[in-house]
C-alpha cells in the first residue's frame, strides 16, 4: 500500500502542515516496520517545494503534474495520476470537492483529513455528499471536528476516526528561566491583535513587553514561548489550536479566543477563555493577568495540568490513530 498524503504548498508556518508531515512519517514507518509498503507526502502541481521550518524525515511523492492539476475544481483533472490497486490518498478537507470526487470515479481508495470542520461547506453540496460519504474514512483532529463533520453529513458516523496530533516536548516545555514577555501571533486575526495592544499599550509597564511570533522556524517559536509567560490566543474557527496547546506545554498562562476546537483542552489553571470579539475585555484580562503575576513572589508552572496536556497529545496517542488509520486504509485490515 502507498499512502499518499496529499498537502497544500504554504511557506509560511502553518500548523496544519506540520501535522500532516508528522502524521505522514510515522505511517510511513509503521507501513515499513511490517513490510506492507510506504508513506509519503505530496504537494500537488509542484515539483521541488518541500516545507523546511519545522524538521520532518518523510518521503515526497513527486510527479510531472502539469497544469491539469491546477484551477478551479471543475478544471482539475487527476485521472491517471494514483493507481487504485497500489495506492491510498489522505486528503485535506479543502480538496475534498476538488479531488474527492474525482478519486470516487476513479475508484482510489481515500480518506478525508479534516482540521477544521468550519472549513467543510464550500463547494457543491451534492459532490461533497459524495466525496465524504465515499471515503473509506474520515479523519478528524479535535472532538469538534468530529460534530461539525456529523452535522454536515448525516450517515458517515461509523467513517469517523478521530485522531490526535502530538506535541514535540523536547521544544515545547519549560526549560528556560522565564521573561516578563507576552506573546501572541499577528497572523491570526491581526485587525483583534492589533486593537488589544492598542488598549494596553498605556497600561503595559516599563518592565514587561509584547513580541510577536513571526517569521521564525519551529526552534525559533519554542525558544519564545519557552522564555514568556503570557500568551494571547486569537484563533479564530479553528479545527484545534496548536499555538495555544505548544503556549501552554511551554509553562504559559494564555489568554483569549479558544477557536471553539481548543474547548477540549482548555484547562482553567492554565487557560483563560475570551468571547470572540471582546478585544476590550481581551485587553483587560491581560492587564490584571500581569498584575496578578508582578505581585507574586515568583512565576509557577502548573506542572500537573502541563504533564496532563502532555499525556492527551503525546508520542504514545498519536501512534495508537496512526495504527488506527492504516488499519482502517488496507482493506484485507491484517496489520
Amino acid at each position: 500500500m502507498n499512502l499518499i498524503w496529499l498537502c497544500p504548498v504554504v511557506k509560511k508556518p502553518v500548523g496544519g502542515v506540520k501535522v500532516i508531515y508528522r502524521q505522514a512519517a510515522i505511517t510511513h514507518a509503521l507501513l515499513q516496520a511490517r513490510l506492507l509498503g510506504s508513506a509519503a507526502v505530496m504537494h500537488p502541481n509542484t515539483w521541488r517545494f518541500k516545507a523546511t521550518w519545522f524538521a520532518a524525515d518523510v518521503p515526497q511523492r513527486r510527479a510531472r503534474l502539469g497544469f491539469r492539476w491546477s484551477g478551479k475544481p471543475g478544471f482539475s483533472d487527476i485521472s491517471g495520476i494514483f493507481d487504485p490497486s497500489a495506492d491510498v490518498v489522505v486528503l485535506p478537507e479543502v480538496w475534498a470537492r476538488k479531488y474527492g470526487y474525482q478519486l470516487l470515479r476513479m475508484q482510489v481508495p481515500f480518506a478525508i483529513y479534516v482540521q477544521n470542520g468550519y472549513f467543510i461547506s464550500k463547494g457543491d453540496p451534492a459532490v461533497l455528499d459524495a466525496a465524504y460519504r465515499g471515503a473509506r474514512c474520515i479523519l478528524t483532529i479535535s472532538d469538534d471536528a468530529s460534530k461539525c463533520v456529523a452535522m454536515a453529513f448525516p450517515g458517515v458516523e461509523s467513517k469517523i476516526l478521530r485522531v490526535h496530533c502530538s506535541v514535540d516536548a523536547r521544544l515545547f516545555s519549560p526549560n528556560q528561566a522565564k521573561e516578563n514577555i507576552i506573546t501572541y501571533m499577528p497572523r491570526k486575526l491581526a485587525d483583534h491583535s492589533s486593537k488589544v495592544i492598542f488598549f494596553l499599550r498605556n497600561h503595559l509597564p516599563s518592565h514587561w513587553r509584547i513580541v510577536p511570533i513571526d517569521g521564525l522556524n519551529e526552534a525559533g517559536v519554542a525558544d519564545l514561548l519557552q522564555r514568556s509567560k503570557i500568551f494571547m490566543s486569537f484563533s479564530h474557527f479553528e479545527g484545534f489550536g496548536l499555538p495555544p496547546l505548544e503556549a501552554a506545554l511551554s509553562g504559559n498562562q494564555v489568554i483569549g479566543y479558544t477557536g471553539q476546537g481548543a474547548k477540549e483542552y482548555w484547562l482553567p489553571e492554565i487557560f483563560e477563555e475570551i468571547e470572540s470579539g471582546n478585544v476590550a475585555g481581551f485587553a483587560q484580562s491581560v492587564f490584571a493577568k500581569f498584575q496578578a503575576l508582578d505581585a507574586l513572589p515568583g512565576f509557577t508552572i502548573e506542572k500537573e495540568c502541563i504533564r496532563k496536556l502532555g499525556q492527551m497529545y503525546g508520542e504514545a496517542q498519536e501512534l495508537q490513530d496512526m495504527h488506527a488509520l492504516v488499519q482502517r486504509m488496507r482493506s484485507d485490515r491484517t496489520i
